[in-house]
């Protein structure tokens, strides 16, 4: 399909991370929770606008491959 598996692999990193720090599955919202005693609802209020800087970082890096790619190519070649 033309996908570099760089590219990949690093998208579904940062949207597995992201996916740990969203409700209602997220295993993070749950142990800072109970670690500072608040429920679900404070810490996921908590927790959005560092989600949106991810989801904003994981727009960026999906559009312009290039940018992730960079290093790699200069390495490898």
């Amino acid at each position: 399909f033309g996908i570099d598996t760089m590219h990949f692999g690093l998208l579904m990193t940062i949207n597995l991370g992201i996916g740990y720090c969203t409700p209602p599955l997220g295993v993070s919202l749950y142990i800072s929770g109970a670690t500072v005693d608040r429920n679900l609802l404070y810490v996921s209020r908590s927790v959005i606008p560092f989600l949106l800087i991810q989801v904003g970082i994981l727009m960026v890096l999906t559009y312009w491959s290039d940018l992730v790619l960079l290093l790699p190519r200069l390495v490898y070649g």
